[in-house]
């Protein structure tokens, strides 16, 4: 080690390499010094050159992160009673600037007041940042306080203040119809501050007033990095905080992943809640929601020559509905579109609008988006405006079937837009209803036996007299309405009808959770559009992942039907044809027992092997 001697006493201390690893010197060289980093002399610990580049950045120009208060008045004892409520205390943004991040360094007897009163700043912001990073080696957190104009407007000074100076204002203490628990009670009057005044021409800012005697006990240790003024998250910060956030990555995660970056959660300069904090920071800056989220969706038209959107606003130039669709969007419907499932039952946004997804089944036997909207309230008229829209976005082409949840109001706009699609209502939200209608678990059985079995009509209406006198429900409204639906649910009815393998919406509560990895209900409209196309994109990239599989590698053949196995996989994905050889393996497996070739057509009666009861 060597020690390089600067001016009245100061002392720098480097390793061989020149590398500075600690300083001190006599408060009195602070004016004539372009950037220091003051510690206590009976203190000398070893630090790295990092430390020392942090401790110097109370001189570092800070305009653009300074953040103007109000103006107040002259009286020494303006601070003393801060009428704002304690949590909405306004925090400069030199907060945590040049925070130093060495515990260990408590007690600056150095530095007295007297020598504080010599010292001159450029700026209010080289001000500001040294009393933060003052704050912290004494233990407290530090904010901006009251600023003085002149006449013409101009501040001439500005107060640094603890911030636990000031008192919470009784009536937030007293109010009695309170619905959050009390916030704890940090306002004690503490008199700590310091306080600076511009010199006449020229400009620079010398200490008027400096308290440093406090009122209540100071942090120490790691405790000092929980308090407000030192708590930062860096810009590099925030983008990473952004773009993992956008990917569906949790708060709790992402701030485990900066742990992990940084060394430890003990080197994390900020909490969960910071982070929290300034997500909703950023939605809060991006204004005009609307308007940004039009401006989003012709954004991706400029890229997307087919992207397709329209908009109907209300009175007050509210949203009432919106549609959107891209290009292969609109591909796929052209592509798998004849069974279209029409949900709207995923939830909300901030604004309280429902949300319809329109999806399908595409040649992966996986679900895919068609299209999405948001309404204002559901009802029959707004069904309308999106179906309608949805029909001109795919140049007319209609579904050949439609699943739903039973909405009446949906159902009504689908037979006026959709009027020779056949509308199927979804088996799961069937037999919830059942079983919500109707305690007797026998009903639930036997009713979802005439739902889903495959039978002749004759056997279904046999089956369902047989189930109405024993369950005694023949009187019961539901049921009733329920039985004039049949036409909408009964497999009996509907056979014929290509419904693609979906006998339900689950597909869509599927996508439900998928969208809940990129979606929350308190997004508004720009963050909803923009996170479920990211969603959207997500569940592309698998689809095209499942393209490779197809292309990739032949299958190991499993059945003696070498030739047709291989033109199947030759014509098939790998997931249908997997599907495929399974039914084929079945096949196989039964006999021709009785042909009637008097009948017309003629009818055969076929039996597993070996299985003489399953014909």
């Amino acid at each position: 080690m060597e020690f390089l001697l600067l001016k009245s006493g100061g002392v720098v201390l480097e390793n061989s390499g020149g590398v500075v690893l600690t300083a001190f010197w006599q408060v009195e060289t602070v004016r004539m010094l372009e950037s220091c980093w003051i510690v206590d002399e009976s203190v000398i610990m070893a630090s790295s050159s990092k430390f020392w580049k942090d401790a110097c950045m109370w001189n570092e120009p800070l305009a653009d992160y300074w953040m103007e208060g109000n103006g107040g008045g002259s009286n020494p004892q303006d601070t003393m009673f801060d009428t704002r409520v304690e949590e909405d205390a306004e925090l400069s943004d030199w907060e945590g600037r040049g925070a130093l991040m060495l515990p260990g360094f408590l007690g600056l007897d150095g530095l007295r007041a007297e020598n504080v009163l010599e010292m001159e700043f450029s700026s209010p912001q080289e001000a500001g940042g040294f009393y933060n990073n003052y704050s912290r080696l004494k233990g407290f957190a530090s904010r901006r306080g009251k600023t003085v104009r002149n006449t013409a407007g101009e501040i001439v000074r500005y107060t640094f203040v603890c911030n636990r100076q000031g008192f919470r204002e009784k009536k937030w203490l007293e109010k009695v119809d309170r619905k959050r628990e009390h916030k704890v009670v940090t306002r004690c009057g503490c008199m700590a501050e310091m306080r600076i005044k511009r010199k006449d021409g020229s400009g620079r800012w010398y200490v008027s007033r400096f308290v440093e005697e406090h009122n209540h006990e100071l942090a120490y240790g790691k405790l000092v990095d929980y308090l407000r003024s030192h708590r930062k998250i860096s810009e590099v910060e925030v983008a990473q905080l952004t773009s993992k956030r956008e990917i569906g990555i949790s708060i709790p995660k992402i701030y485990e992943s900066f742990a992990a970056q940084l060394g430890g959660f003990n080197l994390v300069t900020f909490t969960k809640q910071d982070m929290y904090n300034e997500i909703r920071k950023q939605r809060g800056l991006q204004g005009g929601d609307i308007s940004a989220a039009i401006r989003y969706l012709e954004g991706l038209a400029g890229m997307d020559g087919k992207m397709f959107w329209h908009y109907k606003l209300g009175a007050g130039q509210h949203l009432c509905n919106l549609f959107w669709s891209d290009g292969r969007c609109q591909e796929d419907y052209g592509i798998f579109g004849d069974v279209l499932a029409f949900d709207a039952t995923y939830g909300r946004n901030k604004y309280n609008l429902p949300v319809v997804v329109f999806s399908g089944v595409n040649h992966h036997n996986q679900t895919c988006v068609f299209g999405t909207a948001m309404v204002s309230c559901e009802s029959q008229e707004s069904y309308i405006w999106v179906l309608r829209q949805f029909m001109e976005c795919m140049q007319g082409k209609a579904p050949q079937s439609v699943i739903t949840d039973g909405d009446p109001a949906m159902r009504i706009a689908i037979q006026s837009v959709f009027p020779d699609a056949h509308h199927r209502l979804c088996a799961w939200h069937l037999l919830r209803n059942a079983t919500a209608n109707i305690s007797d678990p026998r009903f639930t059985q036997m009713f979802r036996h005439c739902m889903l079995a495959d039978m002749e009509i004759d056997e279904f209406e046999a089956h369902w007299e047989a189930m109405v006198n024993e369950c005694g429900v023949r009187e019961v409204e539901w049921v009733n309405d329920l039985y004039t639906k049949k036409h909408a649910w009964a497999t009996a009815y509907i056979r014929g009808r290509f419904f693609a393998g979906v006998r339900t919406t689950s597909r869509c509560e599927s996508l439900h959770a998928k969208l809940g990895r990129f979606v929350e209900s308190r997004y508004g409209v720009l963050e909803f559009v923009r996170n479920f196309q990211r969603c959207v994109d997500f569940l592309r990239d698998t689809e095209d992942e499942l393209e490779f599989c197809s292309w990739y590698g032949t299958p190991v053949l499993q059945t003696e039907f070498v030739e047709l196995e291989k033109s199947r996989w030759m014509m098939f994905t790998r997931e249908m044809f997997l599907r495929f050889r399974d039914s084929l393996k079945r096949c196989v497996r039964v006999r021709i027992c009785e042909i009637n070739d008097t009948a017309n057509p003629h009818a055969y009666t076929l039996q597993k092997y070996r299985r003489p009861e399953m014909n």
